[in-house]
């Protein structure tokens, strides 16, 4: 995860992939990101993301929304064999994050904070599973709520969800987070530049 937490610093959008943005998806924008997060689809999908990227690019799969593997350890063990690329596992469910970690996976906590009471929860998820980083949903919001998260005793954030604009991704990576992840390819290419931060 240290490789994770290096690389998002200096590209700190994340390509956030999904089948309806995968179909049309190049060589090029697949060099627009350092990361990417292939968020629901199939391993067949997976398979066409990957052979696509001619580059050293890490991906990360968000195995609540995907077909084809089990969160098990016989899944597992299976994505590491036929995806070696896939270096990280996303989930909402701790039994998930837990297994994945077990097996070498990176991990990442996907927080959905519709109310006080959903970021209290998550709040506790994180402190018992202590996944590697936690991604805050609808990211967005992640500059007003802030303060009610403890980023010192904290892994590394992330933010996804409703971040339509520049400016919104350059508020929320002054807010502290370490990473915006978003579908926008125009938004993938402020890792080269624009951000100004």
């Amino acid at each position: 995860m240290e490789h994770f937490v290096t690389v998002t610093r200096g590209f700190p959008i994340i390509g956030a992939l999904r089948s309806t943005n995968i179909r049309d998806l190049t060589r090029e924008d697949l060099r627009l990101c350092a990361v990417y997060f292939l968020l629901e689809g199939d391993i067949f999908e997976v398979r066409r993301v990957l052979e696509l990227a001619d580059t050293g690019a890490s991906f990360f799969l968000h195995m609540d929304l995907f077909g084809g593997v089990a969160p098990d350890e016989s899944g597992f063990l299976l994505l590491r064999e036929l995806f070696p690329r896939v270096q990280g596992i996303i989930s909402t469910r701790a039994k998930t994050l837990v297994l994945a970690g077990r097996m070498g996976f990176a991990t990442i906590f996907r927080l959905f904070c519709i109310d006080s009471e959903s970021l209290r929860t998550g709040l506790k998820v994180v402190q018992e599973v202590k996944p590697d980083a936690v991604e805050i949903l609808p990211g967005i919001i992640f500059p007003r709520i802030r303060e009610y998260i403890p980023l010192d005793a904290f892994p590394p954030i992330i933010c996804g969800g409703f971040i339509r604009k520049k400016k919104e991704v350059t508020d929320i990576l002054k807010s502290g987070a370490l990473a915006v992840s978003t579908s926008s390819k125009e938004l993938w290419r402020m890792n080269w530049g624009e951000r100004r931060l």
